[in-house]
């Protein structure tokens, strides 16, 4: 099969270029892992990971650069591998390392397609399975795909079945189509209008902020326990928000008092996975749109959920105008890799792009939870990752009647203890916004413990690193 060249989508254009400015650095690897405690047939394995690239083109692609633009050149690279790695008598620890090794060991794109596959194990019924890519060729929906279907044809060995109904370079080609038509010029408007003249919310650092970007960074996961997580979701619904706009708008509170910016904007990644065709398509669907808070006087925590809701919305509508060309057109100065229109996020994660025998296995909220999921018994495996790429990254994770919060930090930036007090504020928001909906922000307790009797900025939730 004679190599196709294609065109890269405008995310990819942008994984290029920091895969460029950084390319010994894993900051932008992705990927997801699990726990195998049973004996694995490694023949069968190793046939189910190989079969993969039978399926989705993205494994059988390179990236490089054509004619002075990076493109996407798919041609036969061989079947993907599987890598195993013994490490008998690793500790919890030093598992977990080697896995996190594993994960930001850096790809080179232009010599194959930037994917791993590799069994960690450390005895016969006890290895962690991981799946790793370049951001630049995947995502969390696509790192689920392909654990889904790795265990399909590890449960029955057979030919790989028909490809996905969508290509990749359909989703390229319609976002080209898009940008080039009125309602893709109504999204730029859109976007022009919510970024100007409004700054980018900045938390006060405990360090200088060093000249180039780092890609240095850590996670603090806090679990929000169901006395704080059920209030908040009976809030939501009481007053017609989503527990997205309620959880983002108790963030946002925490930036105005903590900054004391009335205005400022922020990131939310969202996926553009959007037509049916692409629901099996492995590739970068992600996009960010930004999000505007502004704090007039007197404005209660219901005030700001409902603002955040229609921000939420707004964002929505216009999610699949490319936020590469939002920054583009941006006129606010900014150094090379770090956008000058936000560096804090804030996402709410889901499992439901995943298949629904799946869907525990990658609730890392729990990970001694064991399901039985062809032929092996699995648990989730939390796996920190793509830290240090912004100065703070805020994850939300919902199970059930808790949530599970990721705080991923640059640690050239701030300290450890600096995030702990961050995350106390947020419970603590997350607190009074549902027990006292009509308190006005500007003089909230939020600097006081949760609860009662328990120690100040830390109550209601746990910490794990």
């Amino acid at each position: 099969m004679a190599p196709q060249v294609l065109p890269l989508s405008h995310t990819q254009e942008a994984q290029w270029f920091l895969y460029r400015l950084a390319p010994h650095s894993g900051a932008y690897n992705t990927g997801l892992a699990v726990r195998i405690r049973s004996a694995v047939d490694l023949a069968r394995l190793r046939y189910a990971v190989a079969a993969l690239g039978e399926r989705h083109t993205m494994l059988r692609s390179r990236f490089d650069v054509v004619g002075g633009r990076p493109v996407r050149i798919e041609e036969p690279l061989g079947e993907p591998v599987l890598t195993v790695r013994e490490l008998p008598g690793a500790d919890d620890p030093a598992l977990r390392a080697a896995v996190r090794e594993e994960l930001v060991r850096p790809f080179v794109p232009e010599s194959g397609a930037p994917f791993r596959f590799v069994l960690l194990t450390r005895g016969p019924a006890d290895a962690v399975l991981l799946v790793a890519g370049h951001h630049i060729a995947t995502d969390a929906a696509s790192n689920a795909l392909l654990l889904g279907d790795l265990l399909k044809r590890y449960e029955r060995p057979a030919p790989a079945g028909p490809p996905p109904a969508g290509r990749y370079h359909d989703h390229v080609d319609k976002e080209r189509r898009l940008l080039a038509s009125a309602r893709g010029t109504a999204m730029g408007g859109h976007w022009r209008e919510v970024c100007a003249e409004v700054p980018a919310a900045e938390l006060p650092a405990d360090h200088r902020r060093p000249a180039g970007q780092s890609f240095a960074g850590d996670t603090l996961r806090v679990t929000v326990l169901p006395e704080l997580a059920g209030p908040a979701l009976s809030a939501a619904a009481e007053w017609g928000v989503t527990p997205y706009a309620f959880l983002l708008a108790a963030f946002q509170v925490v930036l105005h008092r903590s900054t004391r910016q009335r205005e400022f904007l922020i990131g939310a990644p969202v996926t553009t996975r959007l037509s049916s065709r692409m629901r099996e398509v492995v590739g970068n669907f992600m996009n960010t749109i930004v999000l505007r808070a502004t704090f007039a006087d007197g404005a209660t925590f219901r005030d700001t959920a409902v603002a955040a809701n229609a921000q939420i919305r707004g964002g929505m509508d216009a999610g699949r105008y490319p936020f590469p060309l939002v920054a583009r057109e941006s006129r606010s100065r900014r150094a090379p890799g770090r956008s000058a229109l936000f560096q804090i996020t804030f996402n709410m994660l889901s499992t439901a792009h995943a298949a629904v025998g799946l869907r525990p296995v990658l609730d890392t909220t729990d990970e001694d939870r064991v399901t039985r999921c062809s032929g092996l018994l699995l648990s989730p495996w939390h796996l920190p990752q793509q830290e240090g790429q912004v100065d703070l990254a805020v994850d939300v994770l919902q199970s059930g009647d808790a949530f599970a919060v990721d705080f991923r930090y640059d640690t050239r930036l701030y300290e450890r203890a600096t995030v702990e007090r961050l995350a106390g504020h947020y419970l603590r928001a997350v607190e009074l916004a549902a027990r006292t909906p009509d308190a006005r922000v500007a003089t909230a307790p939020l600097w006081h413990p949760v609860g009662t009797g328990r120690p100040a900025g830390l109550a209601g939730l746990t910490t794990t690193r």
